[in-house]
Formats: structure tokens, C-alpha cells, sequence
């Protein structure tokens, strides 16, 4: 479990200007799903889940995801967006108990 938190993000090897760029995102982390008792009632507990995924690019936020414990261990994410400028792309991976996990890479030209 010494990996939890790693980031790995992965972008086209060429980007020209204004190009609509395909990232793909994985963060290692472990997605606690509920638990339920025998009759069928959630056990309470904090669960440790990814709940929010925030995009940056030049600085500016650019997409935002709310997730549950729905979504599986290792969680993988794509989307796209709009290559204006050279600069950081940043995704930050949040969970409920206060980790925060990034990866960023430099959005160059070709």
C-alpha cells in the first residue's frame, strides 16, 4: 500500500496549438466501498474514497468530478480538453479523509 496516492497521467506525444487533447489520469488508492451488516443497514464509518477530482490547466480549473465509493480501486479517469498555450496541467485527487494526491505534466508543442 506504500503507493497510495501515486498519480500517473498520460497525454498524445505530439500537441499542436488549439488541438482538443485526450488526457487519461490514474491515482493509486485503495476506494472503500460501504459495508453492510446482516440485516442490510450501512455500517458507519468514515470511508476512504476518492470524492473529488479537480483539473487545472494554465491555472485555471477546467473540469471538476464528484465521485462515491461507487467507482472502483485505482480509479481511472479521461477527458479532454482545448491545448490553447504551453503550460502545467494539474489533476488534484481528493478523498474523504483529507489526502490530497497530484499529478501534473508540461503541455508542450510540436
Amino acid at each position: 500500500m506504500s503507493d497510495i496516492g501515486k498519480v500517473r497521467l498520460r497525454i498524445p506525444s505530439s500537441i499542436k496549438p488549439g488541438d482538443v487533447v485526450q488526457v487519461r489520469s490514474l491515482v493509486i488508492h485503495p476506494m472503500e466501498r460501504v459495508e453492510r451488516d446482516a440485516q442490510g443497514k450501512i455500517v458507519q464509518k468514515n470511508y476512504n474514497y476518492i470524492n473529488k477530482v479537480i483539473v487545472t490547466y494554465l491555472g485555471k480549473t477546467v473540469v471538476t468530478f464528484d465521485t462515491t465509493q461507487g467507482v472502483a480501486e485505482n480509479p481511472f479517469f479521461s477527458f479532454t480538453f482545448k491545448a490553447t498555450d504551453p503550460g502545467q496541467l494539474k489533476v488534484q485527487f481528493l478523498d474523504t479523509t483529507g489526502g490530497r494526491y497530484e499529478g501534473t505534466v508540461e503541455i508542450k508543442f510540436s
